[in-house]
């Protein structure tokens, strides 16, 4: 089956291929006939006003991406729509060469965009496949990293399944950087080798998520998450060492369940532990981001299902839930409960990523807990993170948001005033903060 024939039916009925301009014939035409192991020239592929999307994590193919970088000195009015990105060829983007439009300042791109070099797309996570769909997000050339085919010719797409491997049905060109690291999985779409126009061969490592050992401020934060966490609870924590850090103290639990848009080396530690349910499709993910030997868990397990975004948090499943945790993080919550995920000091840092979504989906869960887990302070300890009025965006509502966790307690702002929601937030706010807080509170 294509994977045209495998999407949802609701967006399948929006897709359509993109026209070729008058006179001109698209190359992908003949180049499907070509040797698929050929070495590739990004210039043969491109035109002048291409919006060139790619894949991102572990679906982000790092020479490609480098090719069409030093292309776009060439080739006029380019753009590149991507997302978590760890390649360290975005370095080299100059102003408008390309242009660089994407939903989150992580990774490799957050350098871009303090410096003004990408422009952010700030929409939640679960929109952007229906962009794609509706050609609200044009598609003309479609970059990914994938794993070798099987014998009948079709592609998995490894650990990562998003809104890319649907702009591929609608792309002009489709590039593929084919790595022998990148196991098969089984996710529900997949990509025939006649879908793809050209593709080089690697055998590069994996990216993984740069990994550091969590403070002492996130070890007291993650004990304080998990209290909240029963056993037999569908959770999503996301990555990073704060998520590290929670599962850890998450060891200890049994019959744990996930739906969480990205996962990381926590997935993997807590099947060790034998707190994961391993009924078929217990963990639900569109991504995964970690070591070696979590791709090859992934790869092996009955237990993990890869889908995609839209079929992450549907109502039907949501509604087994009992409870649903979403756990993420902040930059800054107000003493409404409002929550600031992606600007700090005028400089966009964050994202509205899948945070909106996932809270919300625990409004469909027969129970669930909508957490904000952050630190009082910010990194250099000087300023609070529990903030009077925030600095940035509001990315996530106070109606959104049940409990506030720093280090210093657990903040329930359920069925509460706008007073005592104050008083309580101030309560696990940083000691040193909480007198300037009360008097701002009271003017």
């Amino acid at each position: 089956m294509s994977t045209r024939q495998q999407c949802p039916r609701d967006l399948q009925d929006h897709l359509h291929p993109r026209s070729t301009a008058a006179g001109f014939t698209a190359p992908c035409v003949d180049l499907r006939q070509a040797n698929p192991m050929a070495d590739l020239h990004m210039a043969d592929y491109l035109r002048p006003g291409d919006t060139v999307v790619i894949g991102q994590a572990t679906a982000e193919p790092p020479e490609l991406v480098a090719r069409l970088i030093e292309v776009a000195h060439q080739c006029e009015r380019l753009t590149a729509v991507c997302g978590y990105s760890l390649s360290d060829a975005w370095a080299k983007v100059t102003t408008g060469r390309p242009r660089v439009v994407g939903y989150a300042a992580h990774g490799a791109l957050r350098p871009l965009a303090a410096k003004g070099l990408m422009e952010v797309l700030p929409c939640h996570y679960s929109q952007l496949e229906r962009h794609v769909a509706s050609g609200r997000l044009p598609v003309d050339v479609v970059l990914l990293q994938l794993p070798p085919a099987d014998p009948d010719g079709y592609h998995s797409l490894g650990a990562t399944m998003d809104y890319v491997a649907l702009a591929a049905q609608s792309a002009r060109v489709v590039l593929v950087e084919i790595n022998e690291n990148l196991p098969s999985t089984r996710t529900k779409w997949r990509l025939h080798r006649t879908q793809i126009t050209a593709s080089i061969t690697t055998d590069r490592p994996l990216a993984g998520t740069p990994s550091r050992r969590p403070s002492a401020v996130e070890l007291a934060l993650a004990r304080n998450v998990a209290s909240l966490i029963p056993d037999g609870a569908t959770i999503q924590l996301g990555i990073g060492a704060l998520a590290d850090a929670i599962a850890t103290e998450l060891r200890g639990h049994q019959q744990l369940r996930v739906r969480s848009g990205l996962v990381g080396n926590w997935l993997l530690d807590l099947h060790k532990a034998g707190s994961l349910d391993t009924a078929a499709g217990a963990c639900v993910t569109s991504m995964a981001l970690g070591d070696p030997e979590l791709y090859s868990f992934i790869r092996d397990s009955d237990a993990i299902e890869l889908v995609p975004t839209s079929e992450l948090l549907p109502a039907a499943a949501m509604a087994e839930c009992n409870p649903y945790v979403a756990v993420n993080s902040a930059l800054e919550v107000d003493l409404l409960g409002q929550v600031n995920s992606e600007v700090i000091k005028g400089r966009y840092v964050g994202a509205v990523g899948g945070q909106v979504d996932t809270f919300r989906a625990t409004r469909l869960a027969e129970s669930g807990l909508a957490i904000v887990a952050m630190a009082a302070t910010s990194p250099s300890g000087d300023t609070s993170q529990i903030v009077g009025r925030l600095s940035g965006p509001v990315t996530s509502l106070q109606s959104d948001i049940d409990l506030v966790v720093t280090e210093f307690g657990i903040a329930d702002l359920r069925a509460t005033t706008l007073r005592e929601r104050a008083e309580r937030l101030i309560a696990v706010a940083a000691p040193e903060h909480r007198a300037t807080m009360r008097a701002s509170y009271s003017s």
